[in-house]
């Protein structure tokens, strides 16, 4: 912005006209002060007035003293009304003797507008009374009003001459070019900084002018800078894909990026500042979080990370983790928080699913790796007990005790499997079936073995199909509403048992769990009226062998295998419990069509008798071994063992006869196999 060129010669100085101005001033102020006599003349009153009612006084001590004296109220009275008649500076009097007994006291006009003047009388150094004067400055203040009056006059006879003269001073030499300035500044003011200001005749606005057209320039730079920097600003702040949010230390927000608002459920920033006002009531999970935020903040001015329980908009708990500081002014004060917002409740969730994937892959490791050997103990118990008990003939008391060491080994077997399932490493025959039948077979089992005490009620609503085994879901219903009896036990309750289809959205949460896929699923939901679990319960119900149950009524592993089972089968399981008003869990299996192919379960027939047939038996275990060997010639087969398929292997070597027929080892020269004893 270039400053237009000037003529300097045909510039007027504003000092000369500003000489002119203070000339016409001086005038003025010259016939002002020809009238302030007036006001002096004034103040002169007031000072008379002052010593006349000092001199009065004096006079009337003199007067009332005798008649005071002699308490001749009659003389008082006389010349307390010459005063008061006579005189027209004195308005009231009041006369008291030394024991303040009032002999006279007659004032005409309000007190706060009379002088007061007091002279007390005093006879042989003792008080005989007291005399009181009210004067009045009413003539002064006729004088006055008269002067001030007369000075009003003469005081707008000038203003007119003034702002006559002014009027022309400033709308013949400064009015225009002033008005130039005021309007060029009022453009810049607005804005515009594309028209530089036109020059003016005085040197004096001219070089303001040049300096307000400078500044312009300035200022329409760095305006520009700064737009630019508010642009990359406002796109780091709106595309930024953590939540940023300022917070007063009261507790309202003052901004907030479309990430935070996207956290806590809104659709936009300014919805999210509208709504908060105390956000450690209504943002918080619980007022104590802001306070220790709060108290970390003052204590090291910053955080980094901290996980805090926060509230989305629905309802549900977040777990956010903040990056924040305190901001303070000029003076040191702290003004608002400012923090970076990222939401890890998906995270922690995924970690913890984690840590129980890592929890049950262990145990399943562990029991991948002792099923075998204890499998082994396991069979050769069976093979025993069962020999045991072909041969225990009709000694009841004998079978007796084999059945009860049968039942133990059953139990050993049971606890096995239950390892295995919710550690996803046994069998499993899934094939598809209405989850409607299991959960009507189970009801009806549960309705001859649960007590009175507590009412059974059923909602069968679904006849979807799903994909699962059979007899582990119906451990699964067995196992929920087994303990959902537990609950009620001592008090009594309902037990509800419902079923239902849902079709769950894209992107939907439908459970505590996490977010499920998209589809059609039917929902088991057990519900009981029992005492309820606690929150810090919940966290650790589906862990192996954490049971809240007394010692000898639990080993921890129900609701693991039921976790196991259902996370087998790609569902969820969604807890809602709090204490005193009962729990209820819901199972969301995935639905399939009803004409899914089903592969019919494979029957095994039972073990033909033998005719004297060879058979290689193959175990690294000796019990194992000896078991299956008594039961296979028990059955009529001729049995060769060995620890090892090495073993095995040397032996057909060296015996060429084993895999041949019987007319086919006639005259040949070998060394028989001899049959291998444990």
């Amino acid at each position: 912005m270039s400053l237009p060129a000037l003529n300097s010669s045909g510039q007027r100085s504003i000092a000369r006209d500003l000489a002119l101005g203070l000339t016409t001033t001086v005038i003025l102020i010259a016939l002002i002060l020809s009238f302030s006599y007036q006001v002096f003349s004034s103040k002169k009153l007031s000072r008379d007035f002052q010593l006349q009612s000092e001199k009065i006084i004096s006079e009337a001590g003199d007067m009332f003293f005798l008649p005071l004296y002699n308490f001749d109220n009659q003389t008082l009275q006389h010349i307390a009304r010459v005063y008061l008649e006579e005189n027209d500076l004195v308005c009231g009097i009041t006369i008291q003797t030394e024991y303040k007994d009032i002999l006279i006291n007659e004032i005409n006009g309000p007190l706060d507008q009379l002088m007061r003047k007091d002279k007390v009388l005093i006879s042989k150094a003792k008080e005989i009374g007291t005399i009181t004067l009210y004067f009045t400055d009413r003539i002064l203040r006729e004088h006055q009003r008269t002067t001030i009056t007369t000075g009003i006059i003469i005081t707008l006879v000038i203003l007119i001459v003034m702002l006559v003269t002014i009027h022309l001073f400033m709308r013949n030499w400064l009015r225009r070019p002033l008005n130039l300035l005021t309007n060029g500044i009022r453009r810049i003011a607005s804005g515009d900084y594309s028209h530089p200001l036109p020059s003016a005749p005085q040197r004096e606005i001219h070089a303001i002018i040049h300096e307000v057209n400078s500044m312009a320039s300035q200022i329409a730079e760095q305006k520009k800078q700064l737009q630019d920097s508010e642009k990359r600003y406002r796109s780091i702040f709106e595309g930024a894909k953590e939540g940023i949010m300022q917070e007063t230390l009261a507790g309202s927000i003052l901004t907030a990026n479309p990430a935070a608002a996207d956290i806590f459920g809104y659709s936009t920033a300014e919805e999210l500042v509208q709504y908060y006002s105390d956000t450690g009531r209504q943002l918080y999970a619980h007022p104590m979080v802001r306070q220790q935020l709060l108290a970390e903040l003052v204590e090291n001015g910053f955080v980094t990370n901290m996980p805090l329980e926060m509230q989305h908009r629905d309802g549900h708990s977040l777990t956010i983790a903040m990056t924040a500081r305190l901001v303070h002014d000029e003076e040191r004060d702290l003004t608002y928080i400012e923090a970076l917002l990222s939401d890890i409740t998906r995270q922690q969730q995924m970690e913890t699913e984690l840590r129980q994937a890592q929890k049950m892959e262990a145990i399943g490791t562990l029991a991948g790796g002792i099923a075998h050997d204890f499998n082994n103990i396991l069979s050769a118990m069976f093979g025993y007990i069962e020999l045991a008990e072909m041969r225990a003939g009709n000694d009841k008391k004998l079978r007796n005790h084999l059945t009860n060491a049968l039942t133990g080994a059953h139990r050993a077997r049971d606890l096995v499997h239950q390892i295995l399932t919710f550690s996803r490493k046994s069998d499993q025959q899934k094939k598809p079936f209405p989850l409607a039948i299991i959960v009507k077979e189970a009801v009806k089992l549960l309705r001859s073995s649960i007590p009175a005490t507590v009412e059974i009620t059923q909602d069968i609503q679904s006849q979807a199909v799903i994909v699962a085994d059979p007899t582990q879901i119906h451990q699964v219903v067995m196992n929920l509403c087994t303990n959902s009896y537990h609950a009620m036990e001592d008090t009594g309750g309902s037990l509800t048992i419902s079923l239902y289809d849902r079709e769950v959205e894209e992107n939907q949460r439908i459970s505590t769990s996490g977010e499920i896929s998209p589809g059609k699923y039917v929902v088991l939901e057990i519900t009981d009226t029992g005492c309820g679990i606690t929150k810090e319960t919940q966290l650790k119900i589906f862990e192996p062998y954490f049971t809240t149950k007394a010692k000898g009524k639990g080993t921890g592993l129900g609701l693991a295998l039921v976790h196991g089972i259902i996370s087998s089968c790609q569902g969820k399981i969604e807890v809602n419990s709090s204490m005193g008003t009962g729990s209820s869990f819901r199972i969301f299996l995935p639905a399939v069509e009803r004409d899914t192919d089903q592969k019919a379960l494979e029957t095994v027939s039972s073990l033909p008798q033998g005719a004297g047939q060879k058979i290689m038996l193959v175990d690294d275990e000796e019990p194992v071994r000896d078991i299956l060997s008594s039961f296979l010639q028990e059955s009529g087969y001729t049995v060769f063992t060995f620890a090892s398929g090495r073993e095995m292997l040397d032996a057909l070597d060296r015996n060429r006869n084993y895999h041949r027929g019987p007319e086919d080892q006639t005259g040949t020269d070998h060394h028989p196999l001899h049959r291998v004893q444990c």
